[in-house]
């Protein structure tokens, strides 16, 4: 008898059938059929109004991620506010004042023309160009669209950014003048209120406040004058005096933005660490009851999002296949864990000791070195598309090896040091173990990761006997003192490069030496 199979109760027929015809449309048929009017003309206007309207909604969306609060754009805009303060002239005129007003204005408006022109000018000639192209050759113009289109948008941000921070700067000293003006207004009008307060001498003043031929008055210009009375003119303390007050404020300018900058580096690290999703997804736990009429029948499954996913329909099948079969007992080992350590970036940090010789005694000490590596369990090569995070890596590395160098003191006791979920295994050659717990928490602070002194273990001394220091040997009829080889002294960092894992070459990112080429960081010299 032949077996007859219904293809129309097949789950994915009906589920097929329930979604419908599953059609992928060109953008030909964007133009052609959607809204069609049957005028060629027309139809195209209406897809490049389309497009320009997605596009504006992709810009905006962009622009709005691009403005968000940062602590170093507070503190430019509180530097230059105070700036401007400390230069206000107190004693202008009401003209004066609204000429400066007009004069702040126009500058907003005359950089509001230049961001606006520049991008009517990439739409015109860029977006535009490649949206005709499209109609005429897709491939072409989808090449022209992502090429103009990046340029345009990275354009777009750097001149929005500018105009931004201008207006913000600017938007602040207009309303600093606006209510100056407003309130000098309010108490010239009543200076009658102030004589009865404060005498007939303070009510002079106050009418006088803001007249014509009014002495110009800034917190600048009565610093000065301070600084003569005290010191006297054209002195060498009051030019001292100056001097220190001009490198106070230079100094604490720069200070508050290194200070905003590492809150914000934090800051984002601190937010990308909780919104990245590992490799195979977040660690989750799933209850399967694969027999609804026996709910106490269960499996609890736990692991990774991207593990857990063929296990569950494993189960499902194998229960599916297997149901009321009795196959005994099965007997069997744990999963075993994926080596991926071994694909994850790795950070190699170099130290030596230069050879030296003293020509007095006729020694030789040979060159020393030590390498110490890790690998960056949380980033893959993904994260190596652009530079952002190779300068950071770098900056950090800069910051802790080579400013002042980091000095290890190598010895003859060994110890280790093994987290593997961290990324880290280290044997270090030191002279004792609190040298080992340095090295170990200075390389572990990269990545803010706290030292486990349970893992902080001694090794065993080493069995090759120490040579002799100094044996004497004649060469050419000269005494020498042979180089000495017991592995004891001092190495200092010299630089850091990254293995990302695939076929290219190591990135220096932090070179002391001078000698690689390209590093990501050198001492007083971030490269581009």
């Amino acid at each position: 008898m032949a077996i007859k199979f219904e293809l129309s109760k097949l789950t994915s027929r009906v589920v097929r059938s329930e979604i419908g015809t599953r059609i992928i449309k060109g953008i030909e048929q964007g133009i052609t059929k959607q809204g069609s009017t049957g005028n060629a003309a027309l139809d195209f206007l209406g897809y490049v109004f389309n497009a320009a309207w997605s596009l504006t909604g992709f810009l905006f969306g962009k622009v709005s991620q691009y403005f968000k609060f940062s602590w170093t754009g507070f503190w430019s805009w509180f530097t230059a506010t105070r700036q401007f303060i400390w230069n206000f002239n107190w004693n202008q005129t009401d003209e004066q004042l609204n000429a400066s007003i007009q004069a702040q204005w126009r500058a907003v408006i005359t950089q509001l023309g230049g961001t606006l022109g520049n991008a009517f000018g990439y739409l015109v000639c860029g977006i535009l160009p490649g949206a005709i192209i499209t109609v005429f050759n897709e491939p072409l113009g989808a090449v022209v669209l992502a090429k103009v289109g990046e340029e345009a948008l990275e354009e777009l941000l750097q001149n929005l950014s500018s105009l931004f921070n201008s207006a913000l700067r600017l938007g602040t000293q207009i309303l600093i003048t606006e209510t100056f003006k407003n309130v000098r207004k309010i108490i010239k009008s009543n200076s009658s209120l102030v004589k009865k307060l404060l005498g007939t001498k303070a009510e002079a003043a106050i009418k006088a406040w803001g007249e014509k031929d009014s002495k110009p008055w800034s917190f600048a210009s009565a610093n000065e004058e301070f600084l003569d009375k005290t010191f006297g003119e054209d002195t060498i303390w009051r030019d001292a005096a100056e001097e220190f007050q001009e490198e106070f404020d230079e100094a604490c300018v720069e200070a508050g933005y290194v200070v905003a900058n590492a809150v914000d580096t934090f800051l984002s690290a601190s937010m990308i660490q909780q919104e990245r999703t590992p490799l195979l997804g977040h660690e989750r736990y799933v209850e399967i009851t694969p027999n609804r009429n026996n709910p106490d029948e269960k499996i609890v499954l736990g692991g990774s999002e991207e593990l857990l996913k063929p296990q569950i329909i494993q189960y499902l099948s194998t229960y599916e296949s297997f149901n009321g079969r009795d196959l005994g007992t099965i007997y069997g080992t744990a999963p075993i864990e994926i080596a991926e350590r071994r694909y994850r970036p790795e950070v190699v940090l170099k130290f030596y000791r230069k050879q030296n010789s003293d020509k007095e005694k006729g020694e030789i000490v040979e060159a020393m070195s030590m390498q110490i590596a890790f690998r960056l369990m949380n980033k893959t090569t993904a994260d190596f598309e652009t530079d952002t995070y190779l300068k950071s890596l770098a900056a950090l590395i800069h910051s802790k090896f080579a400013t002042p160098p980091f000095k290890i003191t190598k010895g003859l006791e060994t110890y280790t040091y093994a987290d593997h979920q961290k990324g880290y295994q280290f044997k270090l050659d030191v002279n004792n173990q609190q040298e080992a717990r340095r090295v170990v928490e200075q390389v572990l602070d990269l990545q803010q990761h706290a030292v486990n002194d349970d893992l902080l273990r001694r090794g065993s001394r080493r069995l090759t006997p120490e040579k002799p220091n100094g044996e004497k040997v004649t060469i050419l009829g000269a005494i020498q003192t042979l180089p000495t080889h017991q592995n004891k002294g001092i190495v200092s960092f010299q630089y850091a490069y990254l293995n990302v894992g695939v076929s290219v070459p190591p990135i220096i990112l932090v070179d002391t030496t001078g000698r690689k080429k390209n590093a990501i960081f050198r001492p007083n010299k971030l490269s581009g």
